[in-house]
């Protein structure tokens, strides 16, 4: 599972301290939220690799640096993770051989693509609308993408599209009327 940061120094704190009497119901939550996200962040390593691809240590290392080691992911978890992303058709793997190490190399596949644009908008609209809940503000990168009304899709701008590729909404109606 996740290397949860804050629960595992729970120990240093006192046994009378709110957050050691309350481990079992941080560790859950954090449990939860984790989960839901990995298969996201995984994903954006991956779509971030490029054509080459990331393997294993690669996507761990990046994943760690890109979330300022808040984001640990163990190998136990990883794994499974990408065999599982790759059964679903996200991901292809190639084995390569450099300097007499075999190494799997993880790539996104078009249907990944999508999938992952698809989670990603859902994830963005879903902060953003929890975003006052939390006295937090959701900056986005510039006007590129909108946000399908329908389906939460990302759809990049750059690429002039007519229809959502998910759902088939005209993009000239999301112009009009955009998520908020």
């Amino acid at each position: 599972m996740w290397c949860r940061i804050m629960i595992k120094r729970v120990k240093e704190f006192s046994e009378t301290a709110l957050i050691a009497q309350n481990r079992e119901v941080l560790e859950n939550f954090e449990s939860d939220m984790l989960r839901g996200i990995s298969k996201l962040t995984v994903l954006s390593v991956i779509n971030g690799s490029g054509a080459e691809g990331a393997y294993g240590y690669k996507i761990l290392k990046d994943l760690t640096e890109m979330t300022g080691g808040i984001l640990v992911i163990e190998d136990g978890t990883l794994y499974p993770l990408l065999n599982r992303l790759e059964r679903d058709g996200l991901i292809t793997s190639h084995k390569q051989e450099i300097a007499g190490r075999s190494r799997t190399y993880y790539v996104m596949t078009e249907d990944g693509r999508k999938v992952f644009n698809l989670m990603q908008g859902f994830f963005t609209v879903l902060n953003r609308a929890i975003a006052p809940l939390f006295d937090i503000s959701i900056s986005l990168k510039g006007e590129q993408y909108i946000y399908c009304k329908n389906c939460s899709n990302r759809i990049d701008l750059r690429d002039n599209p007519s229809f959502c590729e998910m759902c088939g909404i005209n993009i000239e109606d999301l112009k009009r009327r955009p998520v908020q």
